[in-house]
């Protein structure tokens, strides 16, 4: 049994414990106060600058109008408009897999194609850039077309002749300032060239004396 002293005594140490736990759990939820901000002279002061120790947003490095990417916003290049395929994604393709034992050729989607591919599809006319000067053949009529092929001959003939390689390989002289490596792969290349140009006149020249021979 506990006496009404020491019962006193317990109830009266056991209430400011209790008090004190009560005071910790309504600051723990309330909402931190807002700090004042300090006037010095009339001037008001951010708290993110009279606070010390407050994150500031750094500066952007990336100046305004460029991309992340370093390209200017207004230079980023367009999405180039595509045609949409009339094969969906899966269709056999008849008539382009012409290996043995190998899987049919299946459509894809029209991202996974190559940029090649598109090409394809565009104007040969637009393709065809002149140059200031050139003319095109294709737009020429029958008497135009003959004057032009006309000039285009007197043009040729006004050149000089080539010259085979293998009449004038006994003066070619190497580059010194190239390593010794790059000098033995040029002198390959052109052996290669020079025997290449010797075999193909002596071919003409033996079809010539055959046909000759013949007559």
């Amino acid at each position: 049994m506990i006496c009404n002293r020491c019962r006193t005594s317990i109830l009266s140490r056991l209430q400011p414990a209790v008090r004190a736990s009560s005071r910790l759990q309504l600051r723990s939820y309330s909402a931190p106060p807002t700090p004042r901000q300090p006037v010095v002279g009339g001037i008001t002061i951010p708290s993110a600058i009279a606070t010390p120790g407050a994150s500031q947003q750094p500066p952007s490095s990336t100046p305004e109008g460029v991309s992340a990417s370093g390209i200017p916003a207004e230079e980023v290049p367009a999405a180039v408009e595509r045609p949409v395929s009339i094969c969906p994604a899966g269709t056999k393709l008849n008539g382009l897999n012409y290996f043995k034992n190998k899987p049919d050729v299946l459509a894809l989607e029209d991202s996974e194609y190559p940029e090649w591919l598109w090409e394809l599809l565009d104007d040969a006319s637009k393709k065809a850039k002149l140059t200031e000067g050139e003319i095109d053949p294709n737009t020429l009529n029958k008497k135009q077309r003959k004057r032009y092929e006309r000039k285009l001959e007197a043009m040729k003939s006004d050149l000089p002749p080539p010259i085979p390689v293998h009449h004038y390989a006994t003066d070619i002289i190497p580059d010194r300032t190239a390593s010794p490596v790059a000098q033995a792969f040029q002198s390959l290349e052109k052996r290669a060239e020079i025997t290449k140009g010797a075999r193909a006149a002596r071919r003409k020249s033996i079809r010539e004396d055959n046909f000759l021979r013949g007559l």
